[in-house]
């Protein structure tokens, strides 16, 4: 204890940001149960990216109502296999979505924490199901 600290009192412990690997399985873990709140608190408030075959955005705010409008259709993620390297975690899933029938996508996300926080994710999947749900009609 700090000679200078009063008797009986605790220093304040200031928490180390969390394992990339835990913040990137809490992320799939919210997306999975579609807790939108949890999922909110994992990503980045400033300088957030996202990429996929289907959508590129470039802010949180948007990535968070991306989240709301899409998320609806998952039912599940298998998790395959975890690599990390230091501040990147990258994951072999299988997506589990439902429309009027339940499909099984594989995919790789790979994402980059920051101080506890998801910065970057990018989710490589073949596009061809999900680019009719996403274009624009003619």
């Amino acid at each position: 204890m700090p000679h200078d600290a009063a008797p009986g009192t605790e220093p304040s412990v200031i928490q180390a940001p969390q394992a990339p690997q835990v913040v990137v399985e809490r992320y799939l873990d919210a997306l999975a149960s579609h807790d939108h709140d949890a999922v909110a608190g994992l990503i980045a408030t400033g300088g957030f990216r996202y990429e996929s075959p289907i959508a590129n955005i470039a802010d949180r705010a948007a990535f968070l109502e991306y989240i709301m409008m899409t998320g609806g259709i998952l039912r599940g993620i298998e998790r395959r296999r975890v690599f990390v390297d230091g501040a990147d975690v990258c994951h072999w899933l299988v997506l589990d979505t439902q429309l009027s029938e339940r499909v099984s996508t594989r995919a790789v996300q790979w994402a980059t924490v920051a101080d506890g926080a998801i910065t970057r994710i990018e989710l490589w999947f073949d596009p061809y199901r999900w680019r009719l749900l996403f274009e624009p009609e003619d």
